[in-house]
């Protein structure tokens, strides 16, 4: 399988472990199945074998279940997810991911939670001082000398990539519903013509104008 994204490496990893996992514990349930057998006439050694393949199982599931999580929050981190106890944001975004869902992932990514707000943001260039610009006590500042802003313009964060890639699917499918929805469009078919920057250029607006159709778009009370 092609990995196309961090998304899908990530994916991938987890399902990685996930087959570990279930592999690794039908091996020691058909080990302790078969010594169990071998041994029946030992109860006592069958049952220091059972207690033994328990103890590897218990090690070897929290082991991997480590490492799981460990995947998750450095993922989750990676893509400036704010991940909660239950991982329940995480989930959903993976779960959309999945679905093709980049509209709303890209809402998820732009709301008050996760976007930055640079002017009223500590950490942005204003470092927290609100100062009116015609304050007259405003010391000058020469761009070509301070250099305290010389990295602003580095390589883009991961979670920025992420943003960017789901906006280009959402273009993408944004495009499509709008050339089907001209394909569609009675207007442009009774018109003869395909596009609406077409059908804006012929005479059909003012052959089928409506007297009023202004004073439609607002509320009598208005």
């Amino acid at each position: 399988m092609e990995i196309s994204s961090d998304y899908d490496s990530f994916i991938k990893r987890i399902t990685r472990l996930n087959l570990y996992l279930i592999i690794s514990s039908l091996l020691l349930i058909f080990i302790a199945t078969i010594s169990v057998i071998y041994l029946s006439s030992k109860l006592m050694m069958s049952a220091i074998m059972i207690f033994i393949y328990l103890i590897i199982f218990g090690i070897n599931y929290s082991i991997t279940n480590k490492n799981k999580k460990q995947e998750i929050i450095d993922f989750a981190r990676l893509f400036e997810i704010d991940i909660e106890d239950d991982y329940g944001e995480l989930k959903n975004t993976i779960s959309m991911y999945k679905k093709g869902e980049f509209e709303k992932i890209e809402v998820s990514f732009t709301n008050k939670k996760h976007r930055r707000s640079r002017g009223f943001d500590e950490k942005g260039p204003t470092g927290g001082v609100l100062l009116s610009p015609l304050d007259k006590n405003n010391q000058r500042i020469d761009a070509m000398t301070n250099d305290r802003y010389q990295d602003i313009s580095e390589e883009i964060t991961a979670g920025e990539s992420l943003l960017r890639e789901a906006d280009e699917k959402y273009a993408e499918m944004s495009e499509e519903r709008w050339k089907n929805a001209e394909s569609k469009d009675k207007d442009l078919i009774e018109a003869g013509v395909e596009r609406l920057g077409d059908l804006v250029k012929t005479d059909w607006f003012e052959k089928n104008a409506k007297d009023g159709a202004i004073k439609e778009l607002y509320n009598d009370e208005d």
